[in-house]
C-alpha cells in the first residue's frame, strides 16, 4: 500500500505521517527524515526527504521558490529527467517496502504528477490518500511566528493550496479520507482509531496516546480573524469533507 499524505504547511501532516511511521508504515528512514526535530516539531517531521527533493526539483523547474510562500503557484512543468527520476524512487520504495508512503506539504501542488507516474508504473490500485486539514487562522498563525509571514499572506497561501487539493480530490476516483488537526490533538483515539479503519491495518493504540499531546500547538488560540469570503468557502469545503462516524 503507498499512503500519501496530503496538507498545506502547519496543518499536522507531520503528526500523521509519525503516528504511521511508528505503527509499521515507511514514511521514511532515520537517515532520509530530514529535517532533524526542531521547536516548532520537537517530535519529528517524518519528512522524507528524497520525496521533498523531487518536489523541490519540480517546482524550481516550474519556476517557484518553495521557501517564498508567495501567493503565485505555479502551473507544474516537468522535464523527461524529472520524470525518470520520479519513477526511480517509486519503483525503488514499491520493492522495498510493503505498506509506505511520503508526506510532504510540496505534494499538494504536485500531486498529479506522482499519481499519474504511479498509474504508468501499474500500482494505482495501492495507492490511499489521507488530506489533513487545519484551521485557515490557525495556519496563519503559525506561519506567522515560524516564518513571520503576514497573516494575510498565509490565509491566502493556506487557500491556494487547499484549493490544489480540493481540485484534485474532488475528480479523483482514489480511495480518500480527510482528518482534521484538531480532532487530531482533541479526540486522537477516535481520529486515529478511523484512520487506521480506513487503511485497513492494525495498530497500536498505546503509540497514539505516548506521540500525540494537546499542547503540541496554540496556533489555534488568539484574536479572532476576520477571514476573506473566499477563504471561509474554501475551509466550509474541505471540512465538509469529513466524514462523522
Amino acid at each position: 500500500m503507498i499512503i500519501i499524505v496530503l496538507g498545506m504547511h502547519r496543518s499536522g501532516t507531520s503528526t500523521v505521517a509519525g503516528v504511521l511511521h511508528m505503527n509499521k508504515i515507511v514514511m521514511g528512514t532515520y537517515e532520509n527524515f530530514w529535517p532533524r526535530p526542531l521547536r516548532q516539531n520537537p517530535k519529528g517531521f517524518y519528512e522524507n526527504y528524497e520525496f521533498r527533493k523531487i518536489n523541490d526539483l519540480i517546482l524550481k523547474n516550474s519556476g517557484y521558490d518553495t521557501k517564498s510562500y508567495t501567493i503565485n503557484l505555479p502551473k507544474i512543468r516537468l522535464t523527461p529527467k524529472l520524470i525518470d527520476k520520479t519513477r526511480k524512487i517509486l519503483e525503488t520504495y514499491f520493492k522495498k517496502y510493503g505498506n509506505w508512503g511520503w508526506k510532504d506539504p510540496r505534494t499538494c501542488l504536485t500531486i498529479d504528477h506522482w499519481v499519474n507516474n504511479i498509474n504508468y508504473l501499474g500500482m494505482e490500485s495501492q495507492i490511499k490518500i489521507v488530506v489533513v486539514i487545519r484551521k485557515a487562522s490557525s495556519v496563519a498563525r503559525s506561519l506567522y511566528k515560524r516564518n513571520e509571514l503576514p497573516i494575510n499572506n498565509g490565509l491566502e497561501i493556506w487557500g491556494l493550496y487547499t484549493e490544489r487539493v480540493l481540485s484534485f480530490c474532488n475528480t479523483s476516483k482514489l480511495p480518500i479520507h480527510y482528518c482534521s488537526f484538531e480532532s487530531l490533538l482533541e479526540y486522537p483515539e477516535e481520529t486515529c482509531k478511523n484512520l487506521f479503519h480506513f487503511l485497513n491495518i492494525d495498530y497500536d493504540p498505546s503509540i497514539i496516546s505516548k506521540f500525540i499531546e494537546k499542547e503540541i500547538s496554540t496556533s489555534s488560540k488568539g484574536s479572532k480573524i476576520k477571514y476573506p469570503s473566499r477563504i471561509e468557502e474554501i475551509e466550509n469545503e474541505i471540512y465538509s469533507k469529513i466524514i462523522k462516524e
